[in-house]
């Protein structure tokens, strides 16, 4: 199956407003920025917006900050024959969370991310590796009757890109960068009354430590969601997100397992 997706294209001197409107009318975490000739500058993601939005507070006006503000620089271009685990590798080595796919005269054709790499290994992985072994433990949680500032200050700080939200040990649901990017025009107001209950999403879908990483996968690509709480009992042990599955990948069990089903099937 194909790794790669369109993107939807940014212009650098697009306003934040515009890059956060279709971000979220297209229900996508990340684009690419280019020029007019088509020839990436630039990535904007949804936890570049809710950092950026934190971090200056109410100095900003979305409709006057414009995408080079925002955007990172360090992008990572790729040729489209890549393969999925030069691309996990990639994306891990050099802390990615896109790669941008060029033509050979260096345009952008489309972009691959870590969801793309968790639909990969949903669709050909069994059997191989268990969630607990890839999942982030311990999982960052936040109580649901927190703040929204305290649970934006908790991401950036963290570097994460999303919270579990727990009362009383039960999780309740997860707050995630694509929840607070409905709510980035929030953020800016250090005082803003708003609580983690209002904007968390009360998804409690979890899976068992102890399940194969193939099932997590599959759901998340199915639900198109980043990541799952990850269970052991009835007590929260972790997460398992996109990132932990693209570290799979990286697995010699993965590659030796991948590499003895071609040439099965080759005989065929």
């Amino acid at each position: 199956m194909g790794i790669i997706r369109s993107s939807i294209i940014l212009r650098p001197y697009d306003t934040l407003l515009y890059a956060t409107k279709i971000m979220i009318m297209e229900y996508v975490p990340k684009a690419i920025v280019t020029d007019e000739k088509g020839f990436p500058l630039g990535a904007l993601t949804q936890k570049d917006i809710i950092k950026f939005v934190y971090e200056k507070g109410e100095e900003i006006s979305f409709d006057k900050v414009y995408v080079s503000e925002v955007m990172r620089k360090d992008i990572v271009c790729v040729n489209e024959s890549i393969d999925p685990l030069e691309a996990a590798e990639i994306m891990i080595d050099k802390k990615q969370p896109l790669l941008v796919v060029c033509s050979d005269d260096g345009k952008a054709l489309g972009m691959i991310i870590k969801s793309d790499l968790t639909q990969y290994y949903a669709s050909q992985i069994r059997g191989l590796q268990k969630t607990e072994e890839y999942m982030t433990s311990p999982a960052i949680t936040i109580s649901k009757s927190d703040s929204l500032i305290n649970a934006v200050k908790t991401l950036v700080e963290k570097d994460v890109s999303r919270l579990i939200v727990v009362d009383e040990d039960k999780i309740e649901g997860q707050l995630t960068t694509t929840d607070l990017l409905y709510m980035a025009p929030a953020i800016k107001y250090k005082e803003c009354k708003i609580n983690v209950s209002e904007v968390m999403s009360p998804n409690i879908i979890v899976v068992d430590a102890g399940e194969d990483l193939a099932s997590a996968a599959k759901l998340m690509a199915s639900r198109k969601i980043k990541g799952i709480p990850v269970v052991k009992g009835d007590k929260l042990a972790g997460v398992i997100t996109t990132t932990d599955v693209t570290k799979a990948l990286l697995d010699d069990r993965v590659r030796k397992y991948l590499y003895e089903i071609k040439m099965y099937t080759s005989t065929f």
